[in-house]
Parts: structure tokens; sequence; C-alpha cells
């Protein structure tokens, strides 16, 4: 076996263990919510729904607040290293939340599991930056990164429901949740063997000699942070317009998470008053998970002749959808519109998690930034929702529709400001490179007329919730 063949094959292992813990991410970050009352009651003979309530948003909270300071580590220690420390406190934290005697010690654990966890979000730049360059501006490889990350995403809908029915149905619901160490300490090791071994190999290799030497001397010095290489020699941009790009992905960030999620709480009563019964409300709940990932097989095609333009067109077939959804009349109406919304959710998802990935590189700390902006957008959503139904059970559809309509309105304004010359944000360092450099940033000009979108700008899980 040749070196790159040893290469190639530690790098589809990294990939997978990287995979494995977005999917235990997803699946544990949702599992038991749906069947948190039923739960209180079961193990604290508590029946208040208020109880689940306080618990979530308490949780929520901690999270966002977790979140930035993963983000601040990520500057002094590399992606591995972080994801190896949250999946061990997870690990000691879900051990000892199955055994919590009451509910203020259930909260309490549970607010120290979702600190820890918040660190598994760093996998998600981590692996994309496993992805490497498939063409010669790294779109290719991104791309095919974030359309994993999304079958994942919506895999984890069916199966994290599963996990969680599951749970509720032992005898003891208590040695489920203890259940999630395992998992943990099994990813950890996983994590340790083979992550570790390839940072490793990484350090150990001779570092590229930059564009600019005395430069990025100069920016390691100041800065601690890894070095970013310039698409075209040259051109450079400053901080304030790198935190322009950031705010501009977080605001289509925030509104399409938004418009996903205010649809949710309230969508099963609403079709059910339409005549789909408690079975056919749930199929249709999932419908849109299904139409997203029968069009995930087209998104290179459509990534290749739209580029930029497929986050706008994207989010306008979206937005047709929910509103398609809010004027049906009848179930079929309400089908169409549902199949639709699942086509702009799966295009969708993929160019906004894009944009946000070539705007924030995969160091971390910009990009989790970013995914503390769009978490807490998202503790607005379900008071929205709540304030909408209590006008028309169909009113949370028109407010989704409305949001994502903006984000159509960010996204194009963003796009000609792309085409104009708009410098683009840094290339990706080195996945998981031992920190050596530079604060100040550099980034490709304008973009050339191809078919190939431009570099620029342009990152739930989320937390990444499950949207449909």
């Amino acid at each position: 076996m040749t070196v790159k063949d040893r290469a190639a094959g530690t790098g589809r292992q990294a990939r997978s263990v990287l995979l494995s813990v977005i999917g235990l991410h997803l699946v544990a970050e949702t599992a038991l919510t749906p069947f948190l009352p039923q739960l209180f009651d079961r193990l604290y003979d508590i029946e208040d729904p208020q109880a689940t309530g306080v618990y979530i948003w308490i949780c929520r909270i901690v999270g966002l607040a977790a979140l930035p300071l993963w983000g601040l580590a990520a500057r002094r220690w590399t992606l591995h290293r972080l994801v190896l420390a949250g999946l061990c406190g997870s690990a000691v934290f879900d051990l000892l939340l199955g055994m919590a005697p009451s509910y203020a010690a259930y909260t309490v654990l549970s607010t120290l599991v979702v600190a820890t966890n918040s660190a598994l979000l760093l996998a998600y730049p981590a692996f994309i930056a496993e992805h490497g360059d498939e063409s010669e501006d790294g779109e290719g490889g991104r791309l095919a990164g974030v359309c994993t990350l999304v079958v994942v995403f919506h895999l984890s809908v069916v199966v994290s429901t599963l996990v969680g029915a599951g749970v509720l149905a032992l005898p003891n619901p208590r040695i489920g949740i203890s259940a999630f160490a395992v998992l943990d300490i099994l990813l950890a090791v996983l994590t340790y063997r083979i992550l570790g071994r390839r940072s490793a190999a990484r350090a150990a290799a001779p570092a590229p000699v930059p564009l600019d030497a005395e430069a990025t001397a100069t920016d390691t010095a100041a800065t601690g942070t890894a070095p970013r290489t310039p698409a075209v020699p040259g051109v450079a941009m400053d901080r304030r317009a790198w935190f322009t790009v950031l705010a501009f992905v977080a605001m289509i960030g925030v509104a399409f998470d938004f418009s996903v999620n205010v649809a949710r709480p309230f969508f099963t009563e609403f079709s059910e008053g339409l005549g789909s019964g408690s079975v056919g409300s749930a199929v249709l709940f999932f419908l849109p998970s299904l139409s997203a990932l029968a069009v995930l097989p087209l998104v290179r095609r459509c990534h290749a002749r739209l580029g930029d333009r497929l986050l706008p067109a994207a989010l306008a077939v979206g937005t047709v959808g929910l509103a398609w959804s809010w004027l049906a009349d009848s179930l079929p109406a309400l089908v169409g519109g549902r199949l639709l919304y699942g086509v702009g959710l799966g295009l969708g998802q993929v160019a906004v998690e894009l944009w946000v990935f070539r705007a924030t590189g995969t160091a971390g700390p910009a990009y989790t930034a970013v995914e503390t902006v769009r978490n807490a957008g998202l503790l607005a959503a379900p008071l929205a929702a709540a304030a909408a139904v209590s006008h028309d059970l169909a009113l949370p559809l028109a407010v989704a529709a409305g949001v994502q309509f903006g984000a159509v309105l960010l996204a194009l304004r963003r796009s000609r400001a792309t085409v104009a010359g708009t410098p683009p944000p840094p290339h990706d360092p080195p996945p998981n490179d031992p920190p050596t450099g530079s604060g100040r940033t550099t980034i490709a000009g304008p973009a050339p007329a191809r078919r190939a979108p431009d570099p620029a700008l342009t990152a739930p899980a989320r937390s990444k919730e499950n949207t449909v």
C-alpha cells in the first residue's frame, strides 16, 4: 500500500468518526425532547407541562452561552481535541443523568450535558475540512461535505424519534438515558486513536511556504491563529469587511432557521383540521424531509448551473411551498405544498450551510459565532408560533413564508454584491493543524464570469434542530 493510499484510508476513517460524532450530536440533542412530559411523569410524578417548557428554555440558554466559549477555545486548541473533551464530559454527565434523583437535579445535569455537547458542534467544520478541495476554489469539497451533513440531518429526524420512543418504552428509562454514555466513550476512543494520530502526522509534516512570509510571521505573533491561504495573491480583506460578511450569513441563517421552526409546533393540528387523521398528519409532517432527501442527488448539478443564485432560488421555492401550504383548503393541496417546500428545504439547507462555511472557514471560532446567532434566533420561533396560532391555526405557515421571503431578499442582495466585486472571505486553513497563524485575512478578488460560483461570502444543529 502506497503512502497516498494510506493517507486516503486515514482520511475516510477520520470522516467516518466525525460523521458519527455529528450523528450522535443530532440524535442525543432531540431524542427525548418529544417525550419529556411523559418522562417527567414517569420519573418524578410531574404532570405540569410548564416544567417541560422551563427545562427546554434553561437548556437552550445554557447551550447559547457555552457555544461561543468553545469557539474561543478553538483559537488555541485543535478541533479534534475539543471534540474529544466534549465527548468525555458528556459521557460523565450522561451517566449521572440517568441517576438524577429529582427534577431539579435532572435539569442541572442536563445543562452540563448541553454545555459539553456544544463542543460536538465543532465536528461540523472539522468534517468539512477533511473533504479538502475537489475544485480550484475548494467549492467541490465543501459541497460534497455539506450534502452529506444534510442527509445525516434528515435521517436523524427518524432515528432520534425511534430512539426516544425506545428509551421511554423501557421498564426503567434511566438505563436508556445513561446508555448514551457508552456511545460517548466509544466515539471518544475512536476520536483519540484516529483523529489524534492524523493531527500528529500533520503536525510533523513540513508546513507549506506562505505567499507572504513576513506578514504571516507578524500575524502569527500577534494573534496565534491559523494562517489563511489567499485564493488570489495580493488581495486582502480587512476585519470590518469580513465581519460584514459574517453578519450577512448570520442574518440569512436566522431567517431560514426561524421560518422552518415557526411552522412546526402546530402543523399536525392544522393538518388534522383538513381531515388527515393522526397517521396522515405524521406523514405530512415528515413529507418535506422525504422530498428533501429525494432532491439532494440533484444538488451538484443545480449548483454547477446556478452558482451563488442557488440560495435565493431554493429559498424562493421554499417560500412558495410554505405559502401554498398556508392557502391549502384540502389534503391534496397540502400534500403539494409540503412536497414543494421539501424541495426548497433540501436545496436551501445545502446552500445556506455552504455559504456559512465559505464565510467562516473551518477553523472553528467564526463558525461558532455564526451558529450562536442562529441558535439565538430560534428562541423566538415558538413564541411567534404561539402568538400566530391564537389568531389562525394556519397563520404560522404564513409567518414562515414571509420570513423566508425576507431571506430571499437578503440572499439576492448578497449575490449582487458578490457579482459587483465584494471581496470574498478567507479560504480554509489546513484541517486540524495546530495553530500557527495569521490575523490578517487574505481573500480572492472579484468573481470571474464563469459557471462555478465565486468564493465570495458566503454555516443548527442545530443547535441544529430538526427542520420540517
